[in-house]
């Protein structure tokens, strides 16, 4: 996971609303499942409403209609502030949710811990239309089972005016020069604040520091404050930073050059630090008090199989999908300049980056942010 791009994450629930799209491709067997099942089986499907606790860009509210009407499988979906939450939510519902969503190396975790059952990918249909890279992810394999079904991702890279920052910034130090003085913006994500901290100063596993180095990364996060412009609430709030100039410096997911640019704003660089990069991808995972897991595979089909509402996802939310098949249709679509420039292409790149992950001193963690920006 990830980038928070709100209090919420990057996950921001004001976002929530439907959009609309082209076509639907609906994947799965549809109407045929409750039929090969009988008449008293397809009843129990058509009364199915299953419970996903998730982020608002993971779907839109008309791929779940679509798929309720293909094939009988309702949904309430419940948005998650993060995934220490997530984690906690499913450890202290049981079967209250019956799929959850979770970032990179929280999969293993929840899974670890009993919290989660993995699956047969293959089993799943629109699968196929993943790129060869995310039916592997080998951090989320067990056996010959996935633990999640992949989802999205990004690397988060340092964004700079050329107007203003003459020096390009590829160093996290370069962030603590005093002439960006209130000049610098990011999203309320004390973790991923923490790991930038943790890159700058050698920490072995940014997202997963030893005490000693939370200490070295409180004193770097200390020479960062008086640079901090503000510690915005919502990604847009970045590009709104960049697009009037008020800030120099901007750290986001990929694209952000070209969403200022859309905004009307000015010519924004990309810089990425020598210290390497953070990123995150993420996937729904079957959770294993789930009374309904007969018919997990049928809906994450249905769901993940609509590739025009996956082509949209990926053009409203503005982070790459691991769908390859929503890519050719980009493509096809006049968005290729666009999909490349967010290396949509080439998924390979996430894997390269140091991963959100949970924390052995979670509490030490957020302390360490809390005690230089306050609570």
């Amino acid at each position: 996971m990830s980038e928070h791009e709100t209090r919420f994450t990057r996950r921001n629930l004001l976002k929530a609303g439907a959009v609309g799209a082209g076509a639907l491709y609906v994947g799965g067997a549809g109407n045929a499942l409750a039929s090969r099942l009988g008449p008293a089986a397809a009843r129990e499907v058509d009364n199915v409403t299953l419970a996903w606790l998730t982020w608002f860009d993971h779907y839109f509210p008309q791929q779940l209609q679509a798929t309720k009407k293909a094939t009988g499988i309702g949904c309430r979906t419940k948005l998650a502030p993060s995934d220490s939450e997530i984690y906690t939510t499913i450890r202290s519902t049981g079967s209250q949710f019956d799929i959850a969503a979770a970032d990179a190396l929280w999969v293993p975790k929840m899974h670890k811990d009993g919290l989660t059952q993995s699956f047969d990918l293959n089993a799943i249909p629109a699968a196929k239309q993943l790129y060869p890279t995310a039916r592997n992810i080998a951090i989320w394999k067990d056996g010959s089972n996935s633990m999640a079904y992949p989802n999205g991702w990004s690397t988060i890279q340092v964004y700079y005016n050329p107007k203003f920052v003459t020096t390009v910034p590829n160093s996290y130090d370069s962030l603590l020069d005093p002439k960006y003085k209130k000049k610098i913006v990011y999203e309320n994500s004390p973790e991923t604040f923490v790991a930038f901290a943790g890159l700058a100063t050698g920490a072995k596993i940014p997202y997963d520091q030893t005490l000693a180095e939370l200490a070295r990364s409180k004193q770097w996060l200390e020479k960062l404050k008086p640079n901090i412009l503000k510690i915005v609430d919502q990604n847009f709030e970045t590009v709104n930073a960049l697009k009037d100039e008020s800030a120099w410096i901007g750290l986001g997911n990929l694209g952000v050059e070209l969403r200022v640019k859309d905004a009307g704003g000015p010519l924004i660089k990309v810089a990425f630090p020598k210290e390497g990069l953070l990123g995150w991808f993420d996937g729904e995972q079957m959770v294993k008090a789930s009374k309904n897991k007969a018919v997990f595979t049928t809906f994450m089909n249905s769901v993940e199989g609509q590739t025009a509402w996956i082509a949209q996802n990926f053009i409203k939310n503005g982070r790459p999908m691991f769908n390859e098949k929503a890519y050719k249709l980009l493509v096809k679509q006049g968005y290729k300049a666009r999909a490349d420039l967010f290396h949509y292409n080439n998924p390979d790149l996430i894997f390269k980056a140091h991963l959100q992950g949970p924390s052995r001193f979670p509490q030490q963690t957020t302390q360490t942010f809390t005690e230089v920006f306050g609570g």
